[in-house]
């Protein structure tokens, strides 16, 4: 799973302050029985005891151990249709199973919120009812006699699945916003934005709101899915369509069938009016479902799938396993993606256009599409034996971000993807626990940073210790070895053991089972009279939390044209290394991999930190030794050495440069500044540098570059432009504005809306209204409330800022997204406390007016004004509940 949480919503706002139907079918559940069996006619089953006591509570009460397997899934069939107007699902399960060792005579299935009709064991074509008893969350069925190991029966329930009555399931988490398991979108088809769908999400544990089985990560099984859906819907399940019958009511029946075990929670299906695009890998079907009008840029969004699906095949020195790849884009998604078996769900925020994949490649898109195809070796084919152990999927889908980068795009893209994901993690603020973490208070909770991106850190740092060989040899090892299996961490380990002939336990405990990471002061002086360098390294994190670690570290020595690699190994909280220079070294590089995640503080002189930009070969370094000068700028030759990185080979370098030297205002600056504007190669950097001109320099001949980037292919480079021009001439960015409304584009859409909410008025309330069409993501659906927010307080006229609160106030209603409409409400907060600050204005001027003369008739007036202004406070404060 990719998690798109806060992260997302600050890259929102910061790009704007420059990012989860048809007609109501009147489906009869047909065979399906409707009527509820009188639960007074067959009694609760009374389990005996029959095998061993798994009441027995564990000596640590709060241990989340693996879920243990009594009876163990084999095969899953389900037959399903849907009810889209009171949003139920008719269900038959038909259930496979068998004792995992002892002797058994009870079943316990997951079941939420479901009504049961019927509860029988299958015998050929006959069927017995069986005795149970259901509250709501689970089926604990007596099966009439004991079953024996690898002795198989199958029970067969007929249920109606209500999701959106699932009181307890409606709050989700940091990582998935609701946990009902099924979800239908727009089911009465009101909401002309978005197309009906529906579509299910499992992890971790919800797909048993939809379908009974026993819902754990260490279970695995076959299944297949007949699933009944209108007949211009596209359908979408695990494995194989094996057939497609068209029936009399209009519907179609699709048969999936998944032939390979895998978890329960890795089961879906989803259905809606997709444009399905075809691509291939070896002869294997690769497709993208997506929104019909995307369809022209399905391959520009999904196209590199095939390349990575060899990529990782190779690398892993294992084929990708499965028998077909899907990718599906799903509205109001609730979380990120989601790996399910050969059909990764993802939501809309992933379908661009060409032009809006120019600025946003890997911010929306291809590190998410990495992530998810890594998973299906690590987390579907070998998957956490509990979510204490989900380390063995996120961790490793996090890290296939940097290899598909490495591989596709060059080690500095790939080293950017590693400061990104290692500064977040190191930035954030939270509880620290261990990676391996027996001890969480809510599986949920193990869907964070530590999980992701600490994680994915640390199979980098792994990486480094053993090497590139040794390295993919372990990864093919623990594949080969737990394939379609449930795996633990030391599994993990035992597979680098075996292929690197080393006990690893030093690695694993450090890093798996424990706390934190070391925080390095790292000192180095330099003595003449014996010709030697020390080194000093303290670890100055605070002991009684985390260890002393043991790392191997890569110190390199540069001194009179030549390089000198160390390794050394830091094992104590102090030490010091010291090493035969001849002279005193240019620059001494700790971490020469730059490998390590870790808070470090080093002694280096300013001249040091020149020497290393100009010398260093890693993006990282270099980045390291610009963003130590950018804080000494006045140093001399300092500003020299950051007008020489916006020539860097990495646009990253050099954004990061202009942006730092964005007060400077020397020619020899403006006139780079210029040439970046119009030719650098980084779409990113072309706006950032139009940007830093509109702000620091104030020439008329800029204007050319400006209206020159009005037909740049990049919309950021078009956004900065338009912003350029309004600051020179608003007049006339209003009317290049104006030109460009018919767009429906929506990144120029908002551009342009930023633009009228500085300097617009009523006039403009018009292009709003209809912008809110194109607003479907919920990335779009929040800056767009941010925005029109603004413009609003910009108008006067009562029926455009009733229609603004209107259209807002629906977003914050029914919003794609949580997080959209939290932004919606926040936006129609602003709009209340601004009629706040204008009636607080009122009152003072009233009461002036009422001090110095009662009989003033002008009090009238502004009583009427401050009337009209409680109005609308006493309205927004409906809406928003507050």
């Amino acid at each position: 799973m990719k998690k798109r949480g806060l992260l997302i919503l600050l890259v929102a706002i910061l790009q704007m302050a420059c990012g989860g139907g048809n007609k109501v079918a009147k489906t009869k559940p047909g065979n399906i029985a409707t009527k509820a069996l009188n639960l007074d006619s067959i009694a609760a089953a009374t389990p005996q005891k029959v095998g061993p006591d798994t009441s027995v509570k564990s000596a640590f009460p709060n241990y989340q151990a693996a879920a243990p397997i009594i009876n163990e899934l084999v095969h899953t069939k389900l037959e399903v249709s849907f009810d889209w107007k009171k949003k139920y699902l008719y269900g038959k399960a038909t259930i496979t199973l068998k004792p995992h060792y002892y002797p058994i005579d009870t079943l316990v299935l997951d079941a939420k919120g479901m009504d049961l009709h019927e509860v029988s064991m299958v015998n050929g074509k006959e069927k017995t009812p069986l005795k149970y008893s259901y509250q709501g969350k689970q089926i604990h069925i007596n099966l009439g006699r004991v079953y024996k190991r690898n002795e198989e029966y199958t029970v067969f329930i007929d249920y109606t699945s209500k999701p959106d009555e699932l009181k307890d399931e409606q709050g989700g988490s940091a990582a998935i916003t609701s946990h009902k398991g099924l979800f239908f979108i727009n089911a009465n088809d009101s909401d002309k934005t978005k197309p009906r769908e529906v579509w299910t999400q499992g992890e971790t544990q919800d797909n048993s709101c939809w379908f009974p089985t026993i819902d754990v990560p260490d279970q695995r099984m076959t299944e297949e899915i007949y699933m009944t859906v209108e007949k211009d819907f596209k359908s979408l399940s695990n494995g194989a369509l094996l057939s497609s019958v068209e029936n009399k009511d209009g519907t179609r029946t699709d048969h999936w069938s998944m032939t390979l075990n895998i978890p329960p929670y890795l089961v879906m299906m989803a259905a809606g009016p997709f444009a399905v695009i075809h691509d291939s890998w070896h002869g294997k079907d690769v497709d993208y479902f997506v929104d019909k009008q995307y369809a022209p840029y399905a391959k520009d969004i999904f196209g590199n799938t095939p390349e990575m699906i060899e990529f990782f095949s190779k690398v892993l020195k294992f084929p990708y396993p499965w028998n077909k790849y899907d990718q599906v884009v799903a509205h109001d998604y609730v979380s990120g993606a989601m790996e399910n078996t050969t059909a990764t769900l993802l939501g809309e925020f992933l379908q661009h256009t060409r032009r809006e994949l120019i600025d946003e490649k890997f911010d929306n898109g291809e590190d998410d599409i990495s992530h998810e195809l890594f998973h299906h070796w690590f987390g579907d084919l070998v998957t956490c034996e509990s979510w204490s152990n989900l380390t063995l999927n996120e961790s490793f889908a996090n890290y296939s971000e940097y290899l598909w980068r490495q591989y596709k795009y060059g080690n500095d893209m790939a080293d950017q993807w590693l400061q990104k994901n290692g500064g977040e993690y190191l930035n954030y603020s939270y509880t620290q626990r261990n990676l391996v973490d027996f001890n969480y208070k809510d599986r949920e909770d193990m869907f964070d940073l530590i999980s992701y991106n600490k994680g994915g850190c640390i199979l980098n740092m792994l990486r480094s210790v053993v090497g590139d060989s040794a390295f993919f040899d372990a990864l093919h090892l623990y594949l080969e070895t737990n394939k379609y299996s449930p795996a633990e961490v030391p599994q993990l380990r035992l597979a680098f053991e075996k292929i690197t002939g080393q006990d690893m336990n030093w690695f694993f405990n450090e890093w798996y089972y424990n706390k934190g990471v070391p925080q390095f002061e790292v000192r180095h002086s330099y003595d003449a009279a014996t010709q030697q360098l020390t080194v000093e390294v303290n670890q100055t994190q605070d002991l009684s939390l985390n260890p002393v670690f043991q790392i191997p570290v890569m110190v390199d020595i540069y001194y009179n044209g030549t390089k000198d690699r160390h390794t050394i190994t830091v094992s104590k909280n102090r030490e010091k290394f010291v090493f035969s220079v001849p002279v005193k070294p240019d620059w001494v590089d700790f971490d020469a991999q730059k490998m390590l995640l870790c808070y470090k503080n080093e002694d280096v002189h300013t001249d040091e930190r020149i020497f290393e930009y100009e010398h260093a070969t890693k993006y990282l370094a270099r980045y390291e030794a610009l963003r130590s000068l950018a804080n000494h700028i006045s140093t001399p030759g300092v500003r020299n050495e950051l007008v020489k990185a916006l020539r860097d080979k990495f646009w990253y370098l050099r954004r990061y440069a202009l942006n730092k030297l964005a007060d400077d205002t020397l020619p020899d600056y403006k006139a780079e500044l210029e040439k970046m504007a119009v030719s650098d190669s980084s779409s990113l950097v072309r706006a950032s540098a139009i940007s830093v001109l509109s702000k620091s320099f104030h020439d008329n001949d800029l204007m050319n570059i400006y209206n020159r980037s009005l037909s740049d292919s990049s919309f950021a480079v078009e956004s900065e432009g338009l912003s350029a021009i309004a600051k020179s001439n608003r007049a006339e960015a209003m009317k290049d504005a104006k030109k460009m409304e018919n767009t429906d584009e929506p990144y120029l859409l908002l551009g342009i809306g930023d633009l009228y909410a500085h300097y617009g008025n009523d006039s403009n309330s018009a292009f709003f209204v209809q912008m809110a069409d194109n607003m479907t993501g919920f990335e779009s659906q929040i800056e767009y409330v941010v925005v029109y927010g603004q413009f609003l307080k910009l108008c006067t006229n009562e029926d455009n800022i009733n229609k603004g609160i209107e259209i807002i106030a629906n977003i914050y209603k029914n919003g794609s997204n949580e997080h959209s409409r939290n932004y919606a409400r926040s936006s129609l907060q602003q709009i209340f406390a601004s009629y706040q600050d204008k009636e607080e204005n009122i009152n003072e001027k009233i009461a002036a007016l009422q001090k110095n003369n009662p009989n003033d008739p002008g009090i009238i007036d502004l009583q009427t004004k401050q009337a009209y202004y409680k109005a609308r406070e006493k309205k927004l404060s409906d809406i928003i509940g507050q």
